[in-house]
């Protein structure tokens, strides 16, 4: 019988985020335009950077700081990026579903040390206890929709190719996992996630 294994994505499956509040936060924090904290943020490709594990979180901080003409502590640079995220609430029906199925949970996220220690510092149910291995983009220096990442999961959990599912809300990501033969579903609702799964698993 072939060993399955279930990827979650993060942003947008287990958590929603808003990344127009992270510019807003930032713009406020510094005393800038939107348009500004806009570029430094994502426009410069530094959040890239610090989600492929190229930089520190002292670093994106000094960075920011210095795009932006501030002296802000890095601290509060970090909290104003990174608190943009409310739990979905729904999910947990899903986890418990997979989990009471005897299938393995991973995680798979491309994030950065501040929005994953801050998301850790969080209460939510959805994000303690169910995930094993995580894979995190910023500490495997690799980033979806790269094979590499895709390489190392299957490495990760043990299983490779048809034995693995992986839900994920953009389409790109989902179509690199498709090339290396896992079953996937583009994130839409956790009633519709369990029916996939289901399929999957019983098909």
């Amino acid at each position: 019988m072939l060993e399955r294994f279930f990827y979650f994505d993060l942003g947008n499956v287990l958590v929603k985020f808003d990344h127009g509040l992270a510019v807003s936060q930032v713009a406020e924090l510094v005393g800038c335009s939107l348009e500004a904290s806009q570029h430094a943020l994502f426009d410069s490709g530094l959040q890239q950077a610090y989600e492929t594990g190229l930089i520190t979180s002292q670093q994106f901080a000094d960075r920011v700081n210095s795009l932006l003409g501030s002296r802000s502590q890095e601290s509060d640079v970090l909290e104003a990026f990174s608190a943009i995220f409310t739990p979905n609430d729904e999910i947990i029906g899903a986890l418990e579903h997979v989990q009471s199925t005897g299938t393995r949970i991973g995680l798979l996220s491309n994030t950065c040390e501040a929005h994953w220690q801050w998301l850790q510092r969080q209460p939510w149910p959805m994000l303690h206890g169910w995930f094993d291995p995580l894979v995190l983009s910023y500490e495997v220096r690799s980033m979806k929709p790269t094979r590499a990442i895709y390489e190392h999961c299957e490495k990760a959990c043990g299983c490779r190719g048809a034995g693995i599912f992986f839900t994920d809300d953009r389409a790109d990501n989902l179509a690199a996992a498709k090339q290396m033969g896992w079953e996937t579903y583009q994130y839409g609702t956790a009633a519709e996630l369990v029916q996939h799964f289901d399929a999957w698993r019983l098909g």
